[in-house]
C-alpha cells in the first residue's frame, strides 16, 4: 500500500510539474510569436533619424494554450497580409518544420507617435503649473490635438479649468491665463508712460483675449488685453 501511495504521488508530481512546464512553454512561445510579428513590422519601416516622431507595433495577445510546438528557430517566416501596412495589420507566420509546422495569424495595431509637451503627473484642477509639472513625451498622431500648447514656456503659471492625467497633451480650452475671480496685475499704457495697479478678474481669457477687470481701488471695470499669467494691458 505505501509503494502503490508512493508511486501514486510520484505520478501526480510529475504530471502537475508536466502540465505546469507545458503551460510556462506555451506562454512563452506566445510571447515569442508575438514579438515575431512586432519586430517584422517594424523592419518594413526605413530607420527612424528624427527624433520627433516614432513607430510603435503591438502585437495582439495569443491562445497561450495552444501548443506551438516550439519556436521553430530557422523554419519560421513571416509576411504581411494586405498590400500595406496601416494602422490595423495583421501578420502571417507560418514554420515550415518538418513534422510540426503550423500557421499563425497575429493582429497587429501600428501606431506613427509625435513629441509632445505632456503632464509629468496627474494635475487636479485649479493647479498652477510649475515647469516641474511638464514633461515631453509622445502621443499617438492619430489624437494629437491641434489645440495642444507645445510651448512649456506658455502653460507655466497658467491654472487649469479641468483635471489633467499624466501623460495627456494640455489643450487651450483646459485652462486660463488669467481666471474669473482672481486677482491680476494691470498695466496701464500710453506712448509714453506705463502704470501698475491691481485688480480682479471677471472673466477668463488667455493670450490676447480681451478681458473684464475691475480696479482694485477705483473699483472702475475695465476691458484688457491678457498679456501674460496674471497680467493684463490697457492702453489709456
Amino acid at each position: 500500500m505505501k509503494r502503490t501511495s508512493l508511486l501514486t504521488a510520484i505520478s501526480a508530481f510529475t504530471l502537475t510539474f508536466f502540465i505546469s512546464s507545458s503551460a510556462q512553454a506555451t506562454r512563452a512561445e506566445a510571447e515569442f510569436l508575438r514579438t515575431v510579428a512586432e519586430q517584422y513590422v517594424l523592419a518594413q519601416f526605413p530607420k527612424n533619424t528624427d527624433s520627433l516622431s516614432k513607430i510603435e507595433v503591438e502585437a495582439a495577445k495569443l491562445d497561450e494554450r495552444r501548443d506551438y510546438g516550439g519556436k521553430c528557430e530557422g523554419y519560421l517566416t513571416a509576411e504581411l497580409q494586405g498590400s500595406r501596412i496601416t494602422r490595423s495589420s495583421q501578420v502571417k507566420i507560418t514554420c515550415s518544420k518538418p513534422g510540426s509546422g503550423y500557421t499563425v495569424y497575429v493582429p497587429v495595431t501600428v501606431r506613427r507617435l509625435v513629441t509632445s509637451v505632456t503632464a509629468a503627473a496627474n494635475l487636479p484642477r485649479s493647479t498652477v503649473i510649475s515647469p516641474d509639472m511638464l514633461k515631453e513625451g509622445f502621443v499617438d498622431e492619430n489624437t494629437n490635438s491641434q489645440s495642444a500648447v507645445n510651448n512649456p514656456d506658455e502653460l507655466t503659471g497658467v491654472k487649469l479649468k479641468r483635471d489633467i492625467k499624466e501623460g495627456d497633451q494640455i489643450k487651450k480650452g483646459d485652462f486660463c491665463m488669467v481666471c474669473r475671480g482672481d486677482p491680476v496685475n494691470i498695466e496701464a499704457v500710453t506712448s509714453n508712460l506705463s502704470l501698475k495697479a491691481s485688480g480682479e478678474a471677471l472673466s477668463d481669457g488667455n493670450l490676447n483675449d480681451q478681458v473684464q477687470v475691475r480696479n482694485s481701488k477705483s473699483k472702475k471695470v475695465i476691458t484688457a488685453t491678457v498679456t501674460a499669467a496674471g497680467t493684463v494691458r490697457v492702453r489709456l
